[in-house]
């Protein structure tokens, strides 16, 4: 059975540190920004992460490029 997925929705995601919890683990807090062009390289994403992450205060622990693909069975 073949199947062929489809985006429907492309997210990119900021981390940032946040201080730590009681047992001294990293806390993160999470910027997400909706509606990325579905054709946005990696690369690209992360340059502008990066020049987003430069007006918070916090530091920036991470970036996640999230790609939802709607999955259907081709029978």
């Amino acid at each position: 059975m073949a199947v062929t997925g489809t985006v429907s929705s492309v997210q990119m995601v900021l981390l940032f540190q946040d201080g730590v919890d009681a047992k001294g683990n990293m806390k993160l807090a999470k910027k997400i920004y909706k509606n990325v062009a579905a054709t946005a390289k990696p690369e690209d994403v992360y340059e502008v992460a990066k020049a987003l992450s430069d007006l918070q205060m916090k530091s920036l622990a991470g970036v996640q490029h999230l790609i939802v693909n709607d999955l259907a069975a081709q029978e």
